[in-house]
């Protein structure tokens, strides 16, 4: 077999893997628009063109399919957090009754006046926590937008740092799409040069 035959699948491989190299670079390169005057045509890279695009999008699929503010609530301990408030609150109104007016009762009257109003406070606190918190949840949950919060951090990221996160995230999925491009390539200049090997030996020269 000529040796111009093994050819075939070595230059399908390199241009295989050439041509999904610069896919892959093009998706982050050129950083700016470059124009092309000849061809009437602005290349500029998939991610640097559709920063924008892409923030939004990532943030809508981020609040829809992976977090929304409703399973955050979700995983804040509600009963804990009304208990250590209406806790601390006891505490406090205690504390100043006890360092306030009640030292001048005598000290069997201050005590029943202490414990009955921080019994009084308690319960009142335990009552008032419920609306409060509901109020507050749901107001969270009015004010605070996950999809936008997640596009405006990737939008205050710059071109480099978004290259350098997407590489981060899908880096070897990139180089197997470039290692695939060259395999492939040269797959089909092995077909290619069994194909012309074949017609080769059914229709020889001369």
């Amino acid at each position: 077999m000529p040796l111009s035959f093994w050819l075939m699948p070595i230059v399908g491989g390199v241009i295989g893997w050439l041509t999904n190299l610069i896919a892959v670079r093009m998706l982050f390169h050129p950083k700016r628009p470059i124009r092309l005057p000849l061809l009437g045509l602005t290349v500029q890279g998939l991610l640097p063109s559709r920063h924008a695009d892409i923030a939004v999008s990532v943030g809508r699929a981020v609040a829809d399919e992976i977090l929304s503010i409703g399973e955050v609530m979700e995983r804040v301990d509600i009963a804990g957090l009304r208990g250590e408030l209406v806790q601390a609150i006891g505490t406090h109104v205690e504390e100043r009754l006890e360092s306030g007016m009640t030292r001048y009762l005598p000290a069997q009257w201050r005590s029943a006046l202490v414990a009955y109003l921080r019994d009084v406070v308690a319960r009142e606190t335990d009552v008032l926590m419920d609306s409060l918190i509901g109020r507050v949840q749901s107001r969270v949950e009015e004010r605070i937008d996950i999809a936008a919060l997640v596009a405006e951090k990737i939008l205050a990221l710059n071109l480099d740092e978004l290259e350098a996160l997407a590489v981060r995230l899908a880096g070897r999925e990139l180089k197997a799409i470039v290692f695939l491009g060259g395999l492939l390539g040269f797959l089909i200049g092995l077909g290619q040069m069994g194909l012309t090997f074949l017609l080769f030996r059914a229709h020889p020269a001369g």
